[in-house]
């Protein structure tokens, strides 16, 4: 195995015993783990392998690199910790606490759709080559070929209900095939087609009928909800008549109720943070985008960048577009820039090839190893890549600009601003003030520092 010792030196620090979950996202390993006090955080900071040791609330991130899914696959096998389902029960009983709420919530989020990334990414590439091809006219609109590639790329996007079910159910300790079932309720034609603008009577129920596709909240509160109903009527229930009983009351009882209260309260919480960022960004403005492209890198450190993933994916379903993914891309670039230029004034060899691979990996959309292993222990990349991002960022908010599909924020998911009129023009604006002032500032002002290493 090619990272057995990375992984042995990471479990001789953290016990096996102590894990609840691990999973990945596009350059760390994440770990939820019952007692944060008993990890040596210096000890994981000297294993050759990991750029940087974050906590979040009760989890740990591992920064290890690009290599992440290869690390994570052999960590689980070395470890077995993918079986372990022991703590089920535990966690069924660990209260929620107040204090702790924007941390499980930042959890649960994580949990949910770092799993999905990858599939909205290759749908939102695929996107990119569509409208490439389109704009090219390599291929006919009305083609078949057209046909089958608009299937393919936006599939995972109309039938993402399905994708966070599944995760949700999986984060929440029941059969993951429950959570594909409630999202196959909630896409049902009868409550998509047939009776659009009606409701449906249940009982003394009103069912509203809803377009769900595309939407994450209401489909994410439902397994929930249905998580914990199930479990309680499952304790319930004698073991030889589980299996009949259990998923059958529960969705016989409890199913209609979902569909009436909890997937529109899901659908409506979905509609209003969409308006809140709409109003914030229309209250401030430029400033609003200089903000936030400026401090991403801190959002993106804290781990907190996959928590805006609902809000982004909710502006595509119901405004057609996202606001929010351009200052992704702008911040992926003054990074790139900010550790391009610093990799002209580093003298050290090692160091220096590092700069120029992790600032190439910022341009494609990969900004972590840049932001660890460069702007970290250099500082002034850091600064650099922040007034970049704040120019970028005031200037794409300036220009209205906007991104019409979900996909990697890097250079190739320039299509995805194609939409007619100058959209395209004004990221490609946006982005060169970004690299620009990045790189100008780094350049300047980066300076040799003595003791710094490259992660392996």
């Amino acid at each position: 195995m090619k990272h057995e010792k990375l992984v042995k030196d990471i479990l001789k620090v953290i016990d096996t015993e102590n894990i609840k979950d691990v999973f990945f996202c596009v350059t760390r390993l994440r770990f939820i783990l019952k007692d944060m006090s008993k990890v040596d955080k210096k000890a994981l900071e000297n294993i050759d392998g990991i750029m940087q040791v974050k906590t979040v609330g009760d989890q740990l991130q591992l920064v290890v690199g690009s290599k992440v899914q290869s690390i994570y696959n052999e960590f689980c096998e070395i470890s077995g910790i993918q079986k372990n389902e022991k703590d089920a029960v535990e966690e069924e009983k660990k209260k929620f606490e107040l204090k702790n709420l924007g941390t499980n919530i930042l959890n649960t989020l994580s949990s949910i759709f770092v799993p999905v990334m990858p599939v909205l990414v290759a749908g939102g590439m695929m996107k990119s080559l569509v409208l490439i091809l389109s704009m090219l006219k390599v291929i006919s609109p009305e083609s078949g070929i057209m046909a089958v590639l608009n299937a393919i790329s936006d599939a995972p996007f109309y039938f993402l209900p399905f994708m966070v079910g599944y995760t949700t159910a999986k984060k929440f300790k029941i059969n993951e095939l429950f959570g594909l079932m409630i999202a196959g309720v909630l896409l049902y034609p009868t409550f998509m087609n047939q009776t659009a603008g009606k409701t449906v009577s249940f009982l003394f129920l009103s069912i509203p009928s809803l377009n769900y596709a595309s939407s994450v909240l209401p489909t994410i509160l439902s397994v929930i909800a249905f998580a914990y109903l199930y479990k309680l009527v499952d304790r319930f229930i004698p073991s030889n008549l589980k299996l009949v009983f259990s998923g059958l009351i529960t969705f016989t009882i409890f199913m209609p109720i979902l569909l009436a209260v909890v997937a529109p309260i899901g659908n409506f919480l979905g509609i209003q943070l969409s308006n809140i960022t709409v109003g914030l960004f229309s209250a401030l403005g430029p400033v609003a985008g200089a903000l936030f492209a400026g401090f991403m890198p801190f959002i993106i450190m804290a781990g907190m960048h996959t928590a805006l993933a609902p809000i982004m994916i909710q502006n595509l379903s119901t405004l057609g577009y996202d606001f929010l993914l351009p200052a992704f891309f702008i911040n992926n670039i003054a990074v790139a820039g900010a550790t391009l230029g610093a990799a002209f004034k580093i003298k050290d060899s090692k160091m220096k090839a590092a700069a120029f691979s992790s600032g190439g990996l910022g341009i494609i959309g990969i900004t972590e190893p840049a932001l660890y292993s460069i702007s970290i222990p250099y500082k002034k990349p850091l600064f650099g890549a922040m007034i970049g991002g704040a120019v970028g960022g005031f200037i794409y908010t300036l220009l209205k600009v906007v991104a019409y599909a979900y996909t990697m924020p890097g250079i190739f998911s320039l299509p995805t601003y194609i939409h007619g009129g100058s959209n395209l023009i004004k990221i490609i604006i946006s982005i060169l003030a970004a690299f620009i002032a990045s790189f100008v500032y780094s350049f300047i002002f980066t300076k040799e520092k003595k003791g710094v290493k490259v992660n392996e």
